[in-house]
């Protein structure tokens, strides 16, 4: 059990100067690198340390008691640079919606806070046995001892290293306190803290080894060896090197508020830090923290409610092990022996441990059992041991490199195992249990029968729920609290290298997964049955599961020399538009400061600002939309911004994700992240770029087939939701303009203006397409007045006229509204059920969300199913006729498939089909089909 005290203000500057050279920016312009920073070192000393408690301290401006003391304490000091200083704010709304504690005191420094929070730590319910501090400051050297350490974050952000009091006499060979004297004497130039002229650090620790403190110096000086020079210049500067020593010291009796239930530590997965996060375009944060709720799944921890010592020989670990009624099948008598025992009718749980997450790589570490005997009874979870490591000689925790010799026992493993996992007789029960038979597949350990995945189980049942991760669930459903990943491995220990894991550690831990993942099915299913929603979980997610898996295990190949060709592309392409931006705005500039381009376009150009932040004025993408029509700077600001993110977030990114033997890129696809049932992408994201410009098509340029011979069959239903909507809403005109096969938005913009289609004009299609689309996200008048650029009163009437022309779709929303209000909760035309809580708030903005909400998912949530119909249609059908095209990718309302030649005119035939006949409605599914021999030429 631990507290970590994260230095906040010494953090946000080290991410500040990390991009200084390459800031990072929101979508909409604005300076995220400090928030990036920050919170990418949060969840890393989470993941790395699973403290009990955390916080995050900041000084406040003002002086502080030291500037009594010395009125030219720190005066050398340059302030806060502008481009840092503008992004505290939102850093701290990031992590006030974060939930991260986090504290400030008026009249003294953080330094001050981390020591009193720190001491008084020991009298906290649950006391922290050891007390880390985040901080690359040596001052805080002074403060440790038994309990307080500190964590010392290296050159690279994730390198962190250790600093005990025994670490702190070794290497000056003196008590930490002791450190405050040699500080007094050597001074800091940064504090303006004056120490005794020329008298540095060596000299200084020197003395201090020799007299102990100041006192016995000042006292035996003249006495001493010393040379004269350095008797007069302490002499000199006695009443200076003890006020030196005065402000150095830290206090550790500040009067702060200390909550301690605060502090303990979460991950930024809730709505509003979410919401935050996709704002200010921090998508490798919410990667990190999603991949971190995932580790709690597929990585399951030991549920020890006592404290685990931070130092456990080997026979603790194996009692521990036995007390839980767990055990390890070291030896393939044991594993035959626990098998022969099962009762092979009655479900069986099924994980596994890994040497990493990445799928098309990991190495199986162990396969981890549970299920029943013969006799009825429980049989006692197992880990079987596949790989581990032989430790050879004395090994030293903090190299990176692995020591031992590996060791494996998979073929003997796999004789025995593999018949068992096969059957098809038998359940098999797992947590994302996706990611287990892909790995258990790649070892020749394939599953066979019925699947039942806890992780979709949850899903199925509430989509909206914070996590569906073994952790929360087993929690909230059995009342149990699980080991962490983290704690599998040592403090200090930088490699995390599981096949070093203590064998009798590791197998307390694995077993315990598939121990409570069983329990989970038995507890979860039933309420599945309860709410009538077994269909929708047997018959639609976990078929679609499989139909994942296969896809995500085909991959899609990368054209990696055309990709190196693109990234020195791109280079070039943002060097000639600073260029330009440079010449456009007469000097040159951080393009990616907000404030000083907001410097740029409204003091030297005077151009009309539009919208004002809490840091000034704002030049997110609207704003410079808006001002493209007035000068070509924001238009050419808007273009690099454009391309320096797909090269960041694709172009270098890709090549890193492909397999280096196949160079396949096997992108993950979640099942259980969108309440509307809609699937995404990770690692990497395939659903997110960009088909409508050039350079997104440049990118999907660079995913080809694998063979010559093949090519891509892209398959994108047309209009799809608002087809949707005109079947629920039942509007006769709507449904016409479908059936007749017309131009909707054209159609539409025809009826509420009283002219012919012919008459229609782009701008009336562009208006009528606009609130098509938008009365399915439940868009107001002023939102469409916005996106069409008229006055509010226009939109208004728009709208009005709109739902006179359809008035079916009016009636629909309504009474859609009316029944989430009754029942609590929507539905979509295959049962899926999004559960509604706040639908009738006394806030009128949590409630309006709500109620969009209701109106979206029934069509929204349909379409998703509507997809995975087709899916599970397309590959049944490819199946039985023992075809070789294979489904590659599902981007929102597309497929994309490899087929060969000469099977081209049977596949589009039967995807047609599939897709147009996934669900019966009352107007035409219609799907628009390309081929291409790369993804952006399919897309057509």
């Amino acid at each position: 059990m631990s507290l970590v005290l994260i230095d906040g203000t010494a953090l946000v500057y080290r991410a500040h100067y990390a991009f200084a050279k390459r800031p990072l920016t929101a979508p909409g312009g604005e300076p995220t690198s400090v928030a990036f920073g920050v919170c990418n070192s949060v969840l890393r000393l989470i993941e790395a340390r699973d403290p009990a408690r955390i916080a995050v301290i900041f000084d406040l401006k003002g002086p502080t008691f030291r500037h009594e003391m010395y009125a030219d304490y720190k005066a050398n000091r340059k302030p806060m640079p502008d481009e840092l200083a503008e992004q505290l704010p939102r850093l701290h709304e990031l992590l006030a919606a974060w939930g991260i504690a986090v504290l400030q005191c008026q009249g003294v420094e953080a330094d001050d806070v981390i020591a009193t929070v720190a001491r008084r730590s020991a009298e906290a319910p649950d006391p922290p046995r050891r007390v880390w501090l985040y901080s690359g400051d040596k001052d805080f050297m002074q403060l440790l001892d038994e309990r307080i350490g500190m964590l010392k974050p290296g050159r690279r952000g994730d390198e962190v290293t250790e600093l005990t009091d025994d670490g702190v006499r070794r290497r000056y060979g003196i008590e930490p306190a002791a450190l405050i004297e040699v500080f007094a004497l050597a001074g800091d130039k940064a504090d303006n803290i004056p120490g005794a002229p020329g008298v540095g650090d060596k000299t200084a620790l020197k003395l201090i080894n020799e007299f102990g403190d100041l006192e016995g110096l000042y006292a035996g000086l003249e006495r001493s060896s010393l040379t004269p020079r350095l008797k007069r210049v302490l002499g000199e500067n006695r009443e200076q090197v003890f006020l030196s020593r005065d402000l150095f010291v830290i206090r550790d009796d500040v009067e702060v508020a200390v909550d301690w239930d605060a502090m303990r530590p979460v991950l930024p997965t809730g709505a509003a830090a979410t919401s935050l996060l996709q704002e200010m375009g921090l998508r490798r944060v919410r990667e990190l923290a999603d991949r971190l709720d995932r580790e709690r799944e597929t990585a399951t921890p030991a549920a020890v409610v006592e404290p685990v010592p931070e130092v456990i020989v080997e026979d603790d670990w194996a009692t521990r092990r036995a007390a839980r009624g767990y055990e390890r099948l070291a030896t393939d008598e044991a594993l035959a022996g626990w098998l022969a025992r099962r009762d092979t009718a009655r479900p069986l749980a099924v994980d596994t441990e890994t040497d990493g997450l990445r799928r098309d790589t990991a190495r199986l570490v162990g396969v981890c059992l549970a299920g029943w005997g013969k006799d009825g009874a429980r049989l006692p979870p197992a880990y079987v041991p596949v790989l581990w490591r032989e430790p050879q000689g004395e090994v030293e925790v903090a190299t990176l490199f692995p020591v031992g010799k590996e060791e494996s026992r998979l073929e003997s493993v796999r004789e025995l195992l593999a018949p068992v996992l096969a059957d098809t007789a038998c359940l098999k029960v797992g947590q994302n249990l996706k990611f287990d038979e892909w790995i258990l597949t790649r070892h020749g350990l394939p599953l066979g029968g019925e699947r039942c995945d806890t992780m979709l189980a949850s899903y199925v049942l509430d989509p909206g729920r914070h996590s569906h991760g073994l952790d929360a669930l087993v929690e909230e459903f059995l009342g149990h609290r699980m080991m962490r990943y983290s704690e599998l491995f040592t403090a200090g220990d930088r490699r995390r290298d599981i096949l070093m894991v203590d064998p009798e550690h590791l197998a307390l831990y694995a077993a315990e997964d598939a121990d409570y993942t069983l329990r989970l099915s038995e507890v979860i299913v039933p309420r599945l049955e309860e709410a009538g929603l077994t269909g929708l979980f047997g018959d639609l997610e976990m078929p679609v599961a499989n139909v994942l898996l296969r896809m995500e295990r085909h991959g899609i190949k990368l054209d990696l020399p055309f990709l190196a060709d693109l990234k020195q592309e791109f280079e070039q392409e943002l060097k000639r538009l600073e260029t330009r931006i440079h010449e456009l705005a007469g000097e040159p500039f951080n393009i990616q400061s907000p404030k000083q381009l907001s410097v740029i376009l409204f003091e030297k150009m005077g151009l009309k600002p539009l919208k004002k932040t809490a840091t000034g004025w704002s030049t997110d993408v609207t704003v410079l939309t808006r001002l493209a029509d007035s000068h070509p700077l924001p238009a050419a600001i808007l273009e690099y911004r454009q391309v320096a993110k797909l090269q960041n977030t694709y172009v270098e990114t890709l090549p890193e994700l492909a397999h280096p033997d196949t160079s396949l890129v096997h992108t993950s696809y979640n099942q259980a992240v969108a309440a509307t049932g809609r699937l995404s992408s990770s690692d990497p994201n395939l659903q997110n770029i960009p088909v409508r410009t050039e350079l997104g098509r440049r990118i999907r340029r660079a995913f080809v087939p694998r063979a010559p011979d093949h090519v891509f069959l892209s398959a994108d239903y047309s209009q799809v939701e608002l087809r949707l909507l005109a079947h629920l809403a039942e509007d006769p005109g709507l449904q016409a303009a479908f059936r007749d096969g017309a131009d909707v938005h054209r159609r539409t913009a025809a009826l509420i203006a009283g002219v012919t289609e012919e008459e229609v004009t782009s701008d009336m299609r562009s208006r009528a397409k606009a609130i098509n689309f938008g009365v399915i996200y439940g868009m107001g008048a002023r939102a469409l007045a916005r996106q069409i650029d008229v006055k509010v009163t226009e939109a208004a009437a728009f709208i009005k006229t709109y739902f006179a022309t359809y008035p079916g779709v009016e009636a629909f929303i309504e009474a859609t509204r009316d029944k989430a209000r009754r029942e609590g909760a929507v539905t979509t035309m295959l049962g899926r059920r999004r559960l509604l809580p706040d639908i009738a708030s006394d806030n009128p903005r949590v409630r309006s969300f709500q109620e969009r909400v209701a109106v979206n998912t029934p069509i929204q949530g349909t379409a998703a199913d509507l997809i995975k119909v087709a899916m599970l249609k397309i590959q049944a059908e490819l199946d039985q006729r023992g075809l070789a095209s294979m489904l590659l990718l599902q981007v929102h309302d597309e497929l994309v498939l490899e087929v060969p030649h000469g099977e081209l005119e049977e596949v589009t035939g039967l995807v047609r089909d599939g897709m147009e006949g996934a669900l019966a409605l009352s107007v035409p599914l219609v799907v628009d089909l390309h081929t291409g021999h790369d993804w952006s030429e399919a897309h057509g």
